[in-house]
């Protein structure tokens, strides 16, 4: 080998092990930073737990929630907007590491997702407009009924021998949901109280509400995690604790709801 050819190997070598020594040391900063931040998906029109504000700011109970929690935890949170349908891929991919969202336990999800400890009670109804002649949920019989898509609340309406009297129409969100209601697209709207009290009183809006009975399996908001990925639910749940014993979650719970409705609670 002459000295013209091992010179130029020679900085062949040298720029190699630059490049790969900074795409390491780009991957550790990486990693470092990822490990610092809790991604939570969420749906940003769903008030009061996520949405956009009149600056375009995510704000909500759940965002309060998870921020008090960041902050206990010395980590940064970042809200990331999903589709709602597609929660469980984002999840799975680590796109996200968890769903906080007034997201509501059921069991079939906790087949597929690990749940923490339910933190808020409500109930489900539907939402009909004021003028509506319907007072009773048989009276929904043939009738056409919004819910979100992907939602506990479509498939819980899917399941239930109710459900199959009925024609459900799936929206993007429950805000869209609404809209439709408001201009007669649909006859009422299946969801939570604490979403359906929320944006009857904030939005003064003229909304009736009638029980609904036999359809529901959902039974408190939960944070919903990878499968198997119980050491980070284990510290979001102990953060949740400290905060509780703070008076954190009355504040915020007062706040949103104006009531103390957000307690962590045993399974």
């Amino acid at each position: 080998m002459n000295k013209k050819v091992f010179i130029i190997l020679l900085i062949v070598i040298i720029v190699v092990c630059i490049l790969v020594g900074g795409i390491i040391k780009l991957k550790d900063g990486k990693t470092k930073d990822r490990d610092n931040t809790l991604i939570i998906g969420l749906d940003d029109s769903f008030p009061p737990y996520g949405y956009r504000n009149e600056n375009n700011d995510i704000v909500g109970l759940d965002i309060d929630l998870a921020k008090a929690v960041g902050e206990k935890m010395g980590v940064e949170v970042k809200f990331q907007p999903i589709s709602w349908a597609s929660k469980e891929q984002e999840l799975n991919s680590g796109n996200i590491d968890c769903i906080w969202n007034g997201f509501a336990y059921n069991p079939d999800r906790e087949k597929i997702m690990t749940l923490s400890k339910k933190y808020l009670k409500g109930e489900m109804y539907f939402m009909l407009k004021g003028d509506s002649n319907i007072e009773s949920q048989d009276d929904l019989i043939g009738k056409k009924i919004g819910v979100q898509s992907g939602s506990v609340q479509e498939a819980d309406l899917e399941n239930s021998n109710f459900g199959k009297q009925v024609e459900i129409i799936p929206y993007a969100d429950f805000l869209t949901a609404c809209l439709d209601l408001e201009i007669g697209g649909i006859d009422a709207v299946y969801t939570s109280s604490i979403y359906g009290n929320y944006i009857i009183k904030s939005k003064d809006k003229d909304y009736d509400t009638i029980p609904s009975y036999n359809i529901s399996t959902a039974s408190g908001s939960v944070i919903a995690f990878k499968l198997g990925n119980t050491e980070l639910k284990e510290k979001i749940e102990n953060a949740l604790l400290q905060l509780e014993e703070e008076g954190k979650l009355e504040e915020i719970s007062m706040k949103w709801l104006g009531d103390s409705m957000i307690k962590l609670q045993e399974d």
